[in-house]
């Protein structure tokens, strides 16, 4: 199953210290000034820091089916070649692992969940339609993967029930916001993009590039650079806005880049 595509930020909060006027404007025009701020700059910078949330039911490799490679005869002593390895290898997000559990479901190598994308933030965990303490968990990464760790002495449900519904006995969701979190360079950015919004809707003086190709006049020569030129460098046109843009997406990619891996165990989407 493919990681599905959020439909944009849903908190991407703005800092507007360096906009003196933002508070004059009304709050329909800071709005849609926001808004509309907020959307393009997610775009331009790959889609990449704090998107909506999705719900994730995580499922845990079976013990019990033999997943994974397993050579034959292992070779252990005390196991005939016919009584099959008192250990069964499967690969967990990329890593090696010999389960050896005697349950009839599966194993785990540790009270810990890998996540299949990078992550922002954990809004809500729920076993069996309970809601987990937040105190309950951490958000970890190792080996470069985010993992969620249960930390109150309990352990994450090695199978859950995919039949039911999520909120009911037997699901086991895990509710969190895909990408990076948000650095306040972004927010500072979004709140110069949104100020000059600002200003053009009430057709006040901004710096957001203009039509304009050249004008000479008196002596006087002013060119412009023509603003879809700098849309197709993926840029905005306000200097310091730009400048944010290029140290987070120096490839001008349009999403953040996804490997697709048979050898690792994803879940499903809510």
């Amino acid at each position: 199953m493919t990681t599905p595509n959020p439909p944009g930020p849903c908190e991407w909060p703005i800092d507007t210290s360096c906009c003196p006027d933002w508070n004059t404007y009304s709050d329909d025009v800071k709005t849609r000034a926001t808004t509309f701020a907020v959307a393009i700059l997610d775009a331009l910078t790959g889609r990449q820091f704090a998107q909506c949330p999705v719900a994730y039911r995580p499922c845990s490799p079976k013990c019990a089916s033999g997943p994974g490679y397993m050579s034959w005869p292992v070779g252990t002593p005390g196991v005939s070649a016919g009584g099959g390895p008192w250990m069964l290898p499967y690969v967990d997000a990329g890593v090696w692992r010999n389960c050896g559990c005697t349950g009839g479901c599966s194993c785990a190598a540790a009270c810990e969940v890998p996540f299949p994308t990078s992550v922002a933030a954990v809004t809500s965990v729920t076993v069996d339609g309970l809601t987990l303490d937040p105190a309950a968990y951490r958000l970890d990464s190792w080996r470069g993967i985010p993992r969620l760790v249960r930390i109150d002495g309990e352990c994450w449900p090695q199978c859950q029930d995919m039949n039911v519904e999520p909120g009911e006995e037997g699901s086991f969701v895990i509710t969190y916001q895909p990408g990076r979190p948000l650095p306040l360079a972004g927010q500072i950015a979004a709140g110069e993009f949104a100020c000059e919004l600002a200003k053009a809707c009430e057709g006040a003086e901004c710096a957001l590039p203009q039509q304009m190709a050249s004008l000479s006049r008196n002596g006087v020569d002013i060119e412009m650079v023509d603003p879809a030129t700098i849309a197709e460098e993926g840029l905005t046109g306000i200097k310091n806005v730009d400048l944010w843009i290029r140290s987070v997406n120096p490839a001008r990619r349009a999403q953040r880049s996804r490997v697709a891996s048979v050898d690792t165990y994803r879940g499903r989407w809510s």
